[in-house]
Parts: C-alpha cells; structure tokens; sequence
C-alpha cells in the first residue's frame, strides 16, 4: 500500500498566482524561482494584450483605408471604361483627320492645278484674240463652215466656264474640310485633356490611400513581430513554471497527486488561478471555454483515471478522465506536455497536461475547453451549464 503525500490544492494555484503564502510552503530556491517567474508572465501576458489590442486596432485602421481604396476604384472603374471608349473614339477621330489631311492635300493640288489652268487661259486670251460672232460669220466660207464655226466658239466658252466652275468648287471644298478639320483638333483636345483629369485625380487620391495602407501595415508588421517576441517568450515562462508545478507534483508522490476531493462535494479548478481568465471572460460551447497561456497546467477536478487521449475537433492531446463519481470529463484543445498516460488513477488536482500553445483542434487560439462527455469523449449536449456552475464553485472557493 503506497502512502501518497498530498499538498493542498490550494498551495499549488498559489504558486502559479504568485501568492506569498503558497510560495512560502515550498522550498527556498522554488520559492523564489516560481514568484518571479510569476511575475515576469504576468507582464508579459499584460504586454501581451496591449499589443493584441494595438493590433487590432492597426488592423480596423487598414480596414478602413482598404475601404476606401475600394471606393476610389469602384469610383475609378467607369471613368476608366469611359476613358477606354473615348480613346476608341478618339482614334476613329484620328483617322479622320488623317482622311481629312489627305484629302484636303489633294484638293490644294487640284485648286492650283485649277488656277495655272485659268491663268494659262487668261494669258492665251490676251494674247491671241477670241472671235466674237459677227466675225465668225463675215469669215466663214458658207453655212456648213459657219455652223462649225460657231459651234467651236460655244465649245471655247463652255470651257471656259467649267474651268471657273471647277475652281469655285475646289474653293468651297477647301474652306468646308478646313473647318471639319478644325473642329475635329478641338474635340480631340477637349476629350484628351477632360477624362484624363479625372482619370488622374482619382488615380491619385487612389494612390495616396495606398501610401497611406503601406505606412499602416509596416506599423503593424512591427507590433505583429513584438506580439510574437512577446507571446513566445510568455509561453516560455508558462513552460518554465509549469515544470516547476509538475516537479513539486511529482515530489508530493501518488502520481502527480497535489490534493483530494470528495466524489459527492467538491469540484477542483482545472487551471491554475493565476493564469486563467475570470468568470466574466467564460463562455459556454459544447463545454466551457476557458482562456489561458499555452503551457499552463491542466489539473485532475477529481480523482479518477486517465481513459483517453485525442479527441475530434479538439487535438490529438486531449485528455478524458473518468471521475470516480463515473462522470467522464474532457480537456479539448490541450498539447503534449505533462499528460498523464492512459490507464493511470490520478489524484483531485493533479496535474495531468497542459493548455495547447497556438491552435490546437478547431480554436483561434490557446484556451481550455472543458465539458462532460461520454466513454467515447464525445461531449453531451445540455451538459455545459452544470460545469459552468461547478467552474464558478471553484473558481469562487
């Protein structure tokens, strides 16, 4: 028959608290090691939540400019379409002129084509003299003669006239595409010069808000790498302490045994009180969740045997205990360090893991979840309002 040496449950929680009468039941160097350690985790988990908070708050900040970047290019998107049918347009314009250009080159050549004909005529004409009729009629040498005669006067001044016409027509032509032409440089201008500001002004609000979203996420980045730094080397003092708890378990003998219940009163806080949130911060789910430090030891509620390890949606750590009383209870979302083996009977208090580091199962991050279940470690449903009154119990003993 072994005798185990069983230390107050409450000296235990007081060590990881840091209270001065629990420290001064262990010995002198644990004493000393465990208080400051304590101390040094509860800055760090207080540096811990200033950065989460300073995080998220970096976090609305860039939300907020994201938003807005999101506005300007919803607000850029149809300048931007417009801007892309107006330089279709623009180039069909384009062409245009271009048609124009040639066409108003070859009209130039025509009118001075038109004008060396006319001046070419008029000089012809000053220097040998049109027939007029009547000598066209004293000169011809009959009526069939006459008859040819006039019909080549009628042919001069038909020419003639032509001539004038063509140089009227190639005239008007000119000034008409002139100011096609000009008009066409003007709307080109205008389309170029007015949807290009717009486009640019929203481009550049757009671009100043991406400054702005680069200066936040570097400021967040470096709060990011500080809650890291933080959260590691907090999650390091909860191994260092939780080492310490378990080393004093161990001492005490029985299996880790730091304590004892009664299977029909008592109920034992499953973490240490000094590294678990208070009751205000518990929520219920399938069990009750619990927030704590990964590495923060996971303590037996009652005296019973460890049946199971893993548990779906709660990480391959987590433990069952079958309570004496014949109730089973779970650990969800524990990790791998200080389990107690399946098979082992364990004290009320005892320590048998620790809260998972990180995300262990389905979680956002380390906490406790603890719930009645049955053989099988599937958690019965209806069942969280009983161990949340039996947490509260515990917590407030």
């Amino acid at each position: 028959m072994r005798v185990h040496f069983r230390w107050p449950v409450a000296v235990v929680i007081g060590v990881l608290a840091g209270s001065p009468a629990a420290i001064a039941l262990l010995p002198s160097t644990a004493q000393s090691s465990a208080g400051g350690l304590q101390r040094r985790l509860a800055g760090k988990q207080a540096a811990e939540r200033a950065l989460s908070q300073r995080l998220r708050a970096d976090n609305q900040a860039i939300a907020g400019v994201s938003g807005s970047i999101g506005s300007i290019e919803r607000r850029l998107a149809p300048v931007q379409a417009r801007l892309n049918t107006e330089q279709s347009q623009l180039q069909t314009t384009q062409a245009q002129l271009r048609a124009a250009r040639a066409r108003l080159a070859y009209l130039q050549r025509r009118l001075a084509q038109a004008d060396r004909a006319l001046t070419a005529l008029l000089i012809s004409r000053y220097e040998s003299d049109t027939p007029d009729t009547l000598t066209v009629i004293l000169n011809s040498k009959g009526f069939a003669d006459l008859l040819e005669r006039i019909d080549f006067l009628k042919r001069i001044r038909n020419q003639d006239s032509n001539i004038i016409q063509a140089d009227r027509i190639a005239r008007t032509q000119v000034i008409a595409l002139a100011t096609r032409l000009g008009a066409l440089e003007v709307r080109e201008h205008t389309l170029v010069t007015a949807i290009l500001a717009q486009r640019n002004r929203l481009a550049t609000l757009r671009l100043a808000l991406v400054h702005r979203q680069i200066a936040l996420e570097q400021v967040r980045n470096r709060h990011s790498r500080r809650l890291a730094r933080a959260r590691a080397a907090r999650q390091q003092l909860a191994h260092q302490l939780a080492k310490i708890v378990a080393r004093q378990a161990a001492a005490a003998g029985g299996g880790g045994s730091v304590g004892g219940i009664r299977s029909g009163g008592g109920f034992v806080f499953p973490l240490p009180s000094g590294a678990a949130v208070g009751p205000g911060s518990w929520s219920q789910d399938q069990g009750v969740d619990i927030a704590a430090p990964g590495g923060t030891p996971l303590l037996a509620v009652g005296s019973g045997t460890i049946v199971l390890h893993g548990i779906g949606g709660f990480g391959p750590s987590a433990p069952v205990l079958h309570l004496d009383s014949g109730r089973y209870v779970y650990y969800g979302h524990a990790g791998p360090g200080h389990w107690a083996p399946v098979g082992r009977h364990v004290g009320a208090g005892s320590v048998i893991g620790e809260v998972g580091s990180g995300i262990v199962g389905i979680s956002t991050g380390p906490h406790l979840e603890i719930g009645f279940c049955d053989a099988s470690g599937s958690p019965i449903g209806g069942s969280s309002g009983t161990m949340l009154a039996l947490l509260h119990a515990a917590y407030g003993g």
